[in-house]
């Protein structure tokens, strides 16, 4: 006797609908040298338009300023004027991040000043600050410290600053406290008593930049700024672990907006969807069918003789923002005998860190490919096999959705997983 299993076969992708390569989004840099240095608003630019997310930047960084020169400065309130900002990235100066020109409190209202007048011409934007690193005097142990003890400060000042307007934090800093602990050889700033980054820091916090704004990991990049490739890679995983599996320490998800859901087949041509986005205050739902639903979690049947895919576009609303989730969904049956359907079992999901993967005979096994909640594939054929179970160690990959394509001889699975 057989049984029919029907598995729908999903195209992911996330978009804001104005963004595309045509239509770019508007990034601006606020800052000083520690911003400009190496180029690193363009090496951003770089990477998101690789990864698709199209951007285009401007800056506002004259050498030496910070919040307190900001705030006087026209040219920087015509900026704000002339151009409908998707984000800006606001860096306080060096002295003030730490609090040795000006108390925290002071710069605080400033950032309130220049958050109003961003707003006011903006009022979609998405507002960051930039955390830095302030340098390391020498390659003493107690010079080390002291960087340490100065970077907790910064960090602690930029927290207060974030939870007092409202205002998420990339943690740039944090990355290059993180990446000295794993390996002082990797020096990131020009040189001892240098507050400035380097090549390697550079990048090293335009990747965070990445991460943080678009809450993704950077996928097959080809951009490496000169930086040799093994230490490229090192650099975009600390920022991604970093960064990405710490969203709530740099308040993101508080003071920031997502689209996503997931989903799970009822019959063939049903879903039943489970709205999985965070700080909005509602959801609206198109199914592509010319049907629509404001349902927190709705459940649809699609009619494949109509026509051979749908596209389902979720809209997560706060204030005046609106996010996108969208998925193209096709439906590809598959016929197998039921005593074989128990082929493979996954677990645990929810997951920590480690997912196991128990087969019925691993001879069969040709391939296991994971993908993200947008579709891109972020690791292929990374796993180690324990008699009949394949262990996937996906502790570097921050919290959510991802997908697990399974190849066993002539038969694909795919598995949808949640990493907690």
């Amino acid at each position: 006797m057989k049984a029919t299993i029907f598995y729908f076969t999903l195209f992911f992708f996330g978009i804001v609908y104005s963004q595309t390569e045509e239509n770019p989004l508007n990034v601006l840099f606020v800052g000083n040298s520690i911003t400009y240095f190496n180029n690193l608003p363009q090496t951003f630019e770089q990477i998101a338009n690789e990864q698709g997310n199209y951007v285009t930047i401007d800056q506002h960084t004259p050498g030496g300023t910070g919040f307190i020169h900001h705030v006087e400065n026209n040219t920087l309130y015509a900026k704000f004027r002339n151009t409908v900002w998707d984000y800006v990235i606001l860096q306080p100066g060096s002295s003030e991040s730490i609090g040795y020109s000006q108390p925290i409190a002071s710069t605080i209202q400033r950032a309130e000043r220049l958050k109003d007048s961003i707003t006011k011409y903006s009022p979609c934007a998405s507002i960051h600050y930039y955390e830095i690193s302030y340098g390391i005097v020498d390659n003493t142990p107690e010079s080390l410290q002291q960087y340490y003890d100065r970077q907790t400060i910064i960090k602690n000042n930029l927290t207060q600053m974030a939870n007092a307007t409202n205002i998420p934090l990339i943690p740039a800093g944090e990355c290059f406290k993180a990446s000295m602990q794993a390996n002082q050889n990797l020096f990131l700033w020009g040189s001892y008593m240098n507050i400035h980054p380097n090549t390697k820091g550079s990048y090293l916090a335009a990747c965070s930049f990445y991460n943080a704004i678009f809450k993704a990991p950077i996928v097959n990049t080809t951009i490496l700024n000169g930086i040799d490739i093994n230490e490229a890679t090192s650099l975009r995983d600390q920022a991604e672990a970093t960064t990405l599996n710490h969203l709530d320490d740099w308040l993101i998800d508080s003071f920031t907006s997502t689209a996503n859901f997931n989903y799970s087949a009822t019959n063939a041509t049903t879903l039943h969807f489970t709205n999985t986005s965070s700080n909005n205050d509602h959801v609206s739902w198109d199914f592509g069918d010319g049907t629509t639903s404001t349902l927190e979690n709705p459940t649809h049947s699609f009619d494949f003789n109509i026509q051979n895919n749908y596209t389902i576009v979720l809209t997560a609303y706060k204030d005046c923002k609106k996010h996108h989730k969208v998925i193209t969904i096709t439906q590809d049956t598959l016929t197998i005998s039921e005593t074989h359907k128990d082929t493979l079992k996954v677990y645990p999901n929810p997951f920590k860190n480690l997912i196991y993967l128990d087969f019925i005979n691993p001879e069969q096994l040709k391939n296991i490919s994971i993908y993200d909640s947008l579709g891109k594939e972020i690791s292929s054929n990374k796993f180690t096999l324990q008699e009949n179970t394949a262990v996937i160690n996906m502790s570097k990959f921050s919290k959510g959705i991802y997908f697990i394509k399974i190849k066993l001889n002539n038969k694909m699975i795919i598995k949808q997983v949640i990493k907690n």
